[in-house]
């Protein structure tokens, strides 16, 4: 390998001439046992954690992600190469809400990490507890950027002092108050430190600097080469490289904590079943924070995480959203968990979001068969900066945004009363005839997928505009809504609920009619097929079960008791739902749903929290006793503490035979927001999500 050398003032850079600025860059496990970011202060940096290493960073945004990982790799310089992630055992504490240490552990050597950012400056520490039980060992950290939401196009600098790393005005400073030995920077899979050390366990290379590509530097952390215990102090510095003396970083964590109990303190509790349940709670409340953009208050995302990320590799030029992305369904859910907990503030920021980002013109245009002004619906999905992601038509989205508004007025004093009906006249108008003109049709139904009717989509759509007469006082929406639902021959149970279907007696809600063409007649009856989005694989309209139906009920449109609801589920109940061995259940989306490991579609944790408070409806409508619905409530509850990881995040799917997430998100903010839900509607004896409870 030749080298090259560049005189730039009195530095001195290396330069290796590569064929190649890296491999394709990917991302981190999508598999995160923590993340955070300090709360209320002008600190924009957040970050996430999985298999016991730093995983993707963001800054100034929620949804800018500027790292890939970070982590320790371990040498002796002769006989063995560990690195943290895949070679290590791992063990997160929770020893906060706010806060957790993760364990790694080698036969060798025990190293920790406990990660929180600064008050008021853009930098995140890593604590770092290293143990050697031997002489001689090395650490070394490696560290991969992913500047500006891309590995692409990363330049860095190494030294004894750390790492500089950029992309056009984007910084990283890398920096350790015990300083670096040896240290390189490469091309990753090219000549970077962890091939290096992996292949003589020595830091060869001498390279300091190189430029546009996938990027990592490597360093040996200054500590000394002899068995015992050492405390160690990692900044990332986003921005501007920020001095720092180490008693400061050690009065950073305390912060951290104390700015988090200043929140977790103002918000109301549930009577709580045990220990366990608080502890979920307030973790799952600093959770759905978390989620949240300081620079775009309100702007809730569903995820700090990208699903399969370690699959998932990048196209120059194409940024990937993940799951740091708003979506208005997510969106409400989180808002509603927040608020029903005593969270005003954050509801209310999150509907001037949503009037930010509603369409005020251009139409989508459904294969010329269906062409639908946007004007007063709101994007599938959209960035911080309000550009949406997505633009697909889900007519509960449009819907979600007046439930939202409703509840948070309830909750509202006379002030802020007259301001929300100011500031929010001219949105929740042009929602209300959206729905009503377009509705209850939809482009994509919950899942995203396909289109036609769905119990699920309509019954949001349709309580909404129930809700839009009380708030306008214009009773043309709600008769519309009655027309949806009772209309003879031509409502929501002829148009969804088969007869000759092919579970039980054939007699259910399907999970969408109507799926063949945009105009189709929506006959849960006439044979239709529908495609599987996520496979391509054409199915019967009969062959998809979901839980959808359930929202009719949820959201007060039709009692809990009627028989179609119950027989409905019990055909779920006996198709997609798994039960485990310790007594809890688990239930897919939908029958030959593909979004998941080896294309197979796993359980959702979210949809146990329905399940859940669809019993406190049935309580309510006099078909079950309270000690019945209390029970199976209970056991619900109890299953969220079982799917939720040791950092008690909880994800968006697990799997069927134990349990744990899979590659999808952890955590989902859904998910966490189904269990606020689930305990805050224990605590009153009522679905706290149907606004006709309230």
């Amino acid at each position: 390998m030749k080298n090259y050398f560049v005189f730039l003032g009195t530095l001195v850079f290396s330069i290796s001439a590569l064929g190649s600025n890296g491999i394709t860059p990917n991302w981190s496990s999508a598999k995160k046992h923590q993340v955070g970011t300090t709360y209320d202060s002008k600190s924009l940096v957040w970050f996430t954690s999985a298999n016991g290493i730093l995983t993707e960073t963001y800054y100034p945004t929620i949804d800018s992600a500027q790292l890939k990982d970070s982590q320790i790799i371990v040498t002796d310089g002769s006989s063995f190469f560990v690195e943290e992630k895949g070679m290590t055992t791992h063990k997160t504490v929770v020893n906060h809400p706010s806060l957790t240490t993760h364990v790694n552990s080698h036969p060798k050597f025990n190293i920790s990490h406990t990660y929180y950012t600064y008050e008021n400056r853009n930098i995140l520490i890593d604590e770092i507890e290293i143990i050697a039980m031997e002489d001689n060992l090395n650490f070394y950290l490696l560290t991969n950027p992913a500047l500006n939401n891309t590995g692409y196009f990363d330049s860095a600098y190494s030294s004894e002092e750390g790492f500089d790393f950029w992309e056009g005005k984007t910084h990283l400073y890398v920096r350790s108050d015990v300083g670096f030995a040896e240290n390189t920077v490469g091309y990753v899979g090219v000549d970077d430190g962890h091939l290096d050390l992996r292949s003589d366990y020595k830091l060869d290379n001498a390279n300091n600097f190189v430029r546009d590509g996938n990027v990592a530097g490597t360093a040996r952390i200054n500590i000394p080469k002899k068995a015992g215990a050492y405390k160690v102090y990692i900044t990332y510095s986003f921005g501007t490289k920020e001095p720092f003396v180490t008693s400061d970083l050690k009065s950073q964590k305390a912060r951290y904590t104390k700015a988090w109990d200043k929140y977790l303190n103002s918000i109301d509790e549930p009577q709580f079943k045990n220990k366990q349940e608080k502890e979920l709670y307030r973790r799952s409340l600093y959770t759905l924070k978390v989620h949240e953009d300081k620079l775009n208050p309100g702007a809730l995302i569903a995820s700090l995480s990208k699903p399969w990320g370690e699959e998932l590799y990048e196209y120059p030029g194409v940024f990937t959203g993940g799951y740091h992305l708003v979506w208005p369904r997510d969106h409400y859910h989180v808002s509603l968990a927040l608020l029903k907990s005593g969270d005003l503030k954050t509801p209310l920021s999150a509907l001037g979001f949503l009037k930010r980002i509603q369409y005020k013109s251009g139409e989508w245009n459904f294969n010329k068969e269906r062409v639908i002004p946007k004007r007063g619906a709101f994007p599938q999905n959209a960035w911080t900066n309000l550009n949406e992601y997505w633009g697909g038509l889900q007519i509960d989205q449009v819907g979600y945004p007046i439930h939202l508004y409703y509840q948070v007025y309830q909750k509202a004093d006379a002030a802020t009363k007259r301001f929300m009906k100011k500031e929010f006249a001219e949105m929740l108008q042009l929602a209300f005839d959206f729905i009503y003109n377009y509705g209850p049709w939809s482009a994509q139904e919950r899942w995203e997928e396909n289109f036609g009717i769905s119990p699920s989509s309509f019954s949001v759509a349709t309580s909404a505009l129930k809700l839009a007469s009380e708030l306008s006082g214009d009773p043309k929406y709600a008769k519309r809504a009655q027309l949806w639902l009772t209309k003879p021959n031509d409502n929501i149970h002829t148009w969804t609920f088969t007869t000759n279907g092919k579970y039980g007696d054939g007699q259910y809600y399907v999970r969408v009619a109507g799926c063949d063409s945009y105009l189709a007649n929506w006959n849960p009856n006439n044979g239709t097929w529908c495609t599987v989005a996520n496979s391509g694989q054409r199915v019967p309209m009969v062959s998809m079960l979901d839980q959808g139906f359930l929202k009719l009920a949820l959201l007060g449109l039709v009692p809990a008791s009627d028989w179609k609801i119950k027989t409905s589920l019990a055909k779920v109940n006996s198709n997609i739902r798994v039960e485990f061995k310790n007594g809890f259940s688990g239930w897919y989306r939908y029958s030959y749903d593909a979004y998941g490991e080896d294309k197979k579609g796993r359980l959702w944790p979210l949809l146990s929290g329905e399940h859940g408070r669809f019993a406190i409806e049935r309580y309510l409508a006099g078909d079950l006793s309270w000690s019945s619905a209390e029970k199976r409530v209970n056991n619900i509850l109890d299953s969220y503490q079982f799917f939720a990881n040791e950092g008690l995040m909880i994800p968006e799917q697990v799997f069927e035979a134990t349990g744990e997430g899979t590659g999808a998100a952890t955590p989902l903010a859904w998910s966490h927001a189904e269990f606020v839900k689930l305990l805050w509607s224990r605590d009153a004896k009522k679905n706290v999500e149907n606004p006709f409870n309230l």
